[in-house]
């Protein structure tokens, strides 16, 4: 079934569902998106995680929207996105997200001199960080919520029993039994999923578990988003060779985390700094919120975005962006970090 005659192309909200075709390196991909904001507008692009989609940004756009052009794709895999069998390595999947930047800031028509923000949560800012080391000169600013840079990670888990033992449920999702576990989950306990981690319990409830149970209800659903997780062990060396050489961060990024977050500790947040030029990064740990952020308190995560960006605005505007030479470390590099629900 072409994507775009699913009920999932078609998400409520302040908002308009749109889809894009971009070349990527495995064949053309068909993303679904919504897109709320002036066209003329500086753009946000917002990269969703695990087990998520686009809906999850559905308070964020509307606040964000009056000023900036907010577009939320379904990353490759999910949703009402196209579903292919290959392509999600970390090379490809940050790949995608430059070639969605490009192809729908064309189909709006954008003007050449409106920067690109990026925002991730989760496996989005994982992939999000990978975006920024490939392609920084693309991107205004980055804000991470819940994922450390990929350094930082290496560094923190070699010291910290703690995360090490946070970590081992990755693992487990390669498991072959997985995709039908979580695709034949009854109502109670999908919803358990998402709410028992939450701060704010409301921001889950039956209109939410509607569109969570459609958008992982079948093994067709549930094992495009479980490869991330494969390929992220199949491509272990690789991705540490990649880490130990990636470049010092030289455009502003902002780090973004829940204080009781179950999967990801909070230190590795003032940590990723390292790894941006000084003055350049900023860390915002929320002490109530969970590892989502962005349900547990939307509004203090949109109004501490916006100061990030108002506080960073003369580096914007003058392109001081890019990468510096990588620093020596002899820090192992880690399997990137993504956590579930």
């Amino acid at each position: 079934m072409d994507p775009a005659d699913g009920a999932l192309g078609q998400l409520p909200g302040r908002w308009v569902n749109a889809f894009v075709e971009i070349e990527t390196s495995t064949g053309p991909l068909k993303m679904h998106y919504v897109v709320a904001g002036p066209k003329d507008a500086p753009r946000l692009i917002l990269l969703h995680g695990f087990p998520d989609f686009a809906y999850t940004w559905r308070e964020l756009v509307p606040m964000l929207s009056g000023e900036y052009r907010v577009l939320a794709p379904d990353m490759r895999g999910y949703a009402a996105t196209g579903k292919p069998r290959k392509g999600y390595d970390l090379d490809t999947l940050a790949a995608d997200i430059i070639a969605f930047a490009d192809a729908t800031a064309a189909l709006d028509g954008a003007p050449a001199d409106r920067p690109t923000h990026l925002l991730g949560h989760d496996w989005g800012a994982a992939v999000g960080w990978w975006a920024v080391l490939a392609e920084p000169e693309r991107f205004a600013t980055y804000t991470a919520i819940s994922v450390a840079h990929p350094r930082a990670f290496t560094e923190f888990l070699k010291k910290s029993e703690e995360q090490r033992k946070k970590s081992k449920y990755m693992r487990k999702l390669t498991l072959p039994f997985v995709p039908l576990f979580f695709a034949g989950m009854s109502d109670k306990r999908r919803r358990g999923v998402y709410r028992n981690d939450l701060a704010r319990k409301d921001a889950f409830g039956d209109n939410e578990l509607v569109w969570y149970r459609a958008a992982f209800d079948s093994t067709m659903e549930t094992r495009p988003p479980l490869r991330y997780y494969k390929q992220k062990f199949r491509n272990a060396e690789e991705n540490e060779q990649a880490a130990r050489k990636a470049p010092v961060i030289a455009i502003p990024v902002l780090v973004l985390w829940g204080k009781n977050d179950k999967y990801l500790m909070s230190e590795m947040a003032a940590d990723s700094c390292k790894y941006v030029l000084p003055n350049l990064c900023q860390v915002e740990v929320f002490p109530a919120a969970t590892h989502w952020v962005h349900w547990d308190d939307p509004k203090a995560v949109a109004t501490r975005w916006r100061a990030f960006i108002e506080s960073m605005k003369d580096v914007t505007s003058t392109g001081t962006v890019g990468t510096v030479a990588p620093e020596t470390s002899d820090a192992s590099a880690p399997a990137l970090p993504v956590a579930p629900a």
